[in-house]
């Protein structure tokens, strides 16, 4: 028998406090499972017809460790509640007195061993409210036999910073805050990750040699907003965190979405299998987009976790302000009409909308694991992407954000389709060979020729 594999997942807690990022982890059990047996006749398949795989759930909503084994020699390619409707039956908890039901397992493999779930189980019995944290994840495969971990994913609300498990609130710095349990872009994926302590000198590349060679890190849920350090109410003088739309949405909602519905040139150059000339004019009707995000502060579905700032102020931090980690002031310049006012429509080249796009997806989540981990495939969500769920239950990019989606492919040559899936469900793909992280950097310096 081969060694040991594993998926690492992570379902986040959603409002309602339900189970629906639960139900979209069994799900991907199921999915997973079918291509695997599908394809273990493939040259160089990972799993073969003997198979045993451990799949490993973090699971919020239950504040439980919890473990699936899926035995390919007896089971095939199928799982027992396909449609995911009683989740919990399909798990055992994974505590101290796991065993495996598939023959013996060395120590190194054995998921009561190196799996953190006592973290999880200490803090479910001091009946914390966020007893799962991605940090948990994160040690998991550090700790994972080196090269077993075929995927990590996220099921859960996300933003620019990370996957959401709990909503909770950044710490300061640039260390990781104990009682945060969400994903953070400018902490995870240093050297330590964020954790002090000479355990943790090599935490990242603990974390990367985890993951087999075609081992993928997924974060399957939106990148949506933008986060602003700005002064919130009127008349102080203090800033602080805030959530806007994301910005690179509304200008490719104007720059390529609006160009291919009003038809001509411009939207020749854009259908064409060539990139266009980086000199291509558009027009950017900037007034509609923060109207429509001021819209959309108040709709109870769509604006959830947005700063209610009126139009005014909307381009305001666009236009004049300089945002650290963001490059609005490069687009939009402070631009005003002839009476003085911000200027509701500006003109700018595609070069200067790609480099636009490219250097706001730098400090991104999933562009910062990409680059940092080099030979693990990052998938998540194109910026200006939005994540819901399908017929099925499962987070999908849906139709209302593809335009997004296929502009930063298009543009930065990034796949939106996974090869080995049935349903294609549009995130982006960052290899492992680092051809798509070279590309952003490279839009990010010089546009388009």
């Amino acid at each position: 028998m081969a060694d040991p594999l594993f998926v690492i997942l992570v379902s986040g807690d959603p409002e309602g406090h339900d189970d629906g990022f639960a139900r979209c982890a069994w799900l991907r059990v199921g999915e997973l499972v079918a291509q695997f047996y599908r394809d273990r006749a493939k040259p160089g398949a990972v799993v073969k017809d003997d198979t045993v795989l451990r799949f490993v759930h973090f699971d919020c909503h239950s504040a439980s460790t919890l473990i699936y084994e899926h035995d390919f020699a007896t089971q095939k390619g199928v799982v027992a509640d396909p449609a995911a409707r009683h989740v919990q039956r399909n798990w055992a908890t994974l505590d101290a007195d796991f065993a495996t039901a598939h023959g013996p397992l060395d120590a190194a493999s054995d998921p009561k061993r190196f799996v953190d779930w006592r973290p999880v189980a200490a803090a479910r019995a001091a009946a914390s409210d966020h007893a799962v944290s991605i940090v948990n994840a994160y040690h998991t495969v550090r700790r994972a036999p080196r090269g077993s971990v075929l995927e990590l994913s996220i099921f859960s609300h996300a933003f620019v910073d990370g996957p959401v498990l709990f909503n909770t609130s950044a710490g300061a710095g640039d260390r990781r805050d104990p009682d945060d349990t969400d994903g953070r872009a400018a902490v995870d994926f240093q050297p330590d990750m964020g954790e002090d302590g000479a355990a943790n000198t090599h935490a990242l590349e603990e974390f990367r040699l985890g993951f087999a060679p075609a081992g993928s890190f997924r974060v399957w849920g939106c990148n949506i907003q933008d986060i602003v350090e700005t002064v919130r109410v009127p008349g102080s003088t203090s800033t602080e965190r805030c959530l806007i739309m994301s910005t690179v949405r509304q200008v490719v909602d104007e720059a390529y979405t609006r160009q291919l519905r009003l038809g001509g040139t411009v939207a020749a150059l854009l259908r064409d299998a060539k990139l266009p000339p980086g000199d291509t004019k558009v027009m950017l009707d900037m007034d509609r987009q923060f109207s429509h995000e001021r819209e959309l502060q108040s709709d109870p579905h769509a604006g959830h976790g947005f700063t209610p700032f009126p139009v005014a102020r909307l381009f305001e931090i666009r236009y004049d302000e300089v945002s650290a980690g963001h490059a609005y002031h490069d687009l939009f310049r402070g631009e005003r009409d002839s009476h003085h006012h911000f200027a509701r429509t500006i003109t700018r080249t595609l070069s200067d909308v790609v480099r636009f796009v490219a250097q706001e997806t730098l400090p991104s989540y999933f562009f910062v694991a990409a680059r940092a981990l080099r030979t693990v495939t990052v998938v998540g969500g194109a910026p200006g992407t939005s994540a819901e769920l399908d017929a099925a239950g499962q987070q999908i990019i849906g139709p209302a954000r593809l335009d997004q989606a296929r502009f930063f492919s298009k543009f930065f040559g990034v796949s939106i389709t996974d090869p080995e899936a049935v349903v294609q469900r549009h995130y982006a793909f960052l290899d492992n060979q680092g051809d798509a992280v070279r590309t952003i950097l490279d839009r990010a310096a010089h546009g388009l020729p």
